[in-house]
């Protein structure tokens, strides 16, 4: 059966599915650990399309099914992604709107025709060419940064000291932020997450609010200095694009910045951190990247199939329909799980072990499928590649710190590794 392949309309009895909807518990200490072990695998055994009573949402863990709802975008909506899981209250309302809010549909919640017009005038910036021209600045950032970390102590903290400062520092450049903005900027960008969150309390949103009022005047600011001075900065590009007559408005593009920054480091931090993780858990493997390009581009591969960064985004029916044999009610909550359809056994035989001798790495989803797949996949990509061969340059005998093991951030949506500590060697 080839990975396309839809399951046949067979699905578990109605008692399974909500058992197996039960497992779904994202704050869980165990499902936080390992989600695969504590919860996909059960999934893909009982039932691969399961109900969730606390989330009323269905939950959607095999591989084609989760191609299905990713290549139907009519009948799976991406526009009410941003809708909070607690309504705002009128206060906290009133504080946002004292900047941008709400932002207008962007890249990712958003469906045709208007997805296809964003999606198209942002291409038209955000190129090819652009991206590949960067791969001389992004090697020597990451010989920078590896060759700080080889000065300096002999304990390190990846994902603090690498993993992070990388990405931050392509993304300044890419955007035309200043570099020295960017720890600012991630502040505002947790503000936004933290709007969502529905654990905090109102005091902590409206401090957030204010963050996020901020963060969207920040970029109406820095967009009125292109306008008046473009650069060959990607803002500028935005300014510059168009389609026949058609152009991003300012608050569209303030839209796309927002969305980009946490798109364009915290998903390449991500996979650096849990590929050092993998190399450096079988230390051959560190020296054998060194020497061997493609080697590392199959082991990325694999991290990103196994440690995805967005490990689902909720969808909405617009109609009645089915996955997997389920009826799917009009307006109901179904979330394909990218990081599930990833460990699918259907697709990826013995999917718990790092294999890097797998026929077919990059059928993952790791970036994604369909009209909303990653835009900046080929950028991550070459991050990760530069990235790994300055730091494996520079740190030959890097290993992991005494008793370090994996662990990665509270999040239902994400899978970012908490720390990565290491030893120079």
């Amino acid at each position: 059966m080839t990975d396309d392949a839809r399951v046949p309309p067979s699905p578990a009895p109605e008692a399974e599915r909500l058992a197996v909807g039960e497992l779904f518990q994202p704050f869980s200490p165990a499902y936080q650990e390992d989600p695969a072990r504590n919860f996909y695998a059960e999934a893909h055994a009982r039932a691969p399309v399961a109900y969730s009573q606390q989330f009323f949402a269905y939950l959607v863990t095999s591989h084609a099914e989760v191609m299905h709802v990713l290549r139907e975008p009519g009948l799976f909506s991406s526009a009410r992604l941003l809708e909070p899981v607690v309504p705002f209250t009128p206060e906290l309302l009133a504080r946002l709107q004292k900047g941008l809010f709400p932002l207008p549909p962007g890249l990712f919640n958003n469906d045709p025709p208007s997805h296809t017009r964003a999606r198209l005038l942002f291409s038209k910036a955000f190129t090819p060419a652009r991206v590949a021209a960067m791969e001389p600045q992004i090697r020597k950032f990451a010989e920078e940064f590896a060759a700080e970390l080889a000065s300096g102590p002999d304990e390190l903290e990846l994902m603090r000291d690498f993993t992070f400062k990388l990405p931050m520092r392509v993304i300044a450049a890419l955007v035309g932020v200043p570099y020295e903005d960017m720890p600012q900027l991630k502040k505002w960008q947790d503000d936004w997450f933290k709007l969502y969150d529905p654990a905090l309390d109102m005091e902590a949103k409206l401090v957030a609010a204010d963050g996020f009022v901020a963060y969207t005047r920040y970029y109406t600011e820095l967009i009125a200095q292109r306008r008046a001075k473009p650069t060959d900065d990607l803002i500028s590009a935005l300014l510059r694009a168009r389609e026949g007559e058609d152009a991003l408005t300012t608050e569209e593009m303030i839209s796309h910045l927002v969305v980009l920054l946490f798109a364009g480091y915290e998903t390449s931090a991500s996979l650096m951190g849990s590929l050092l993780f993998a190399l450096l858990e079988q230390p051959e493997l560190w020296q054998r990247v060194g020497e061997d390009a493609a080697l590392l581009q199959t082991a990325a591969e694999e991290t990103l199939r196994m440690h995805c960064s967005v490990q689902m985004e909720p969808r909405h029916a617009t109609r009645a329909t089915s996955v997997g044999g389920v009826e799917i009610p009009a307006g109901a909550t179904v979330m394909p799980f990218f990081g599930a359809a990833n460990y699918d056994p259907r697709v990826f035989p013995d999917p718990l072990r790092f294999d890097l001798t797998r026929p077919n790495p990059a059928r993952h989803l790791g970036f994604g499928w369909g009209i909303h797949s990653c835009l900046g996949a080929s950028l991550g990509r070459l991050e990760v590649r530069v990235g790994m061969q300055a730091l494996r340059a520079a740190l030959p005998n890097l290993r992991l710190a005494e008793g370090a093991r994996r662990s990665y951030l509270p999040s239902m949506f994400f899978r970012t590794p908490a720390a990565v500590p290491a030893v120079r060697g």
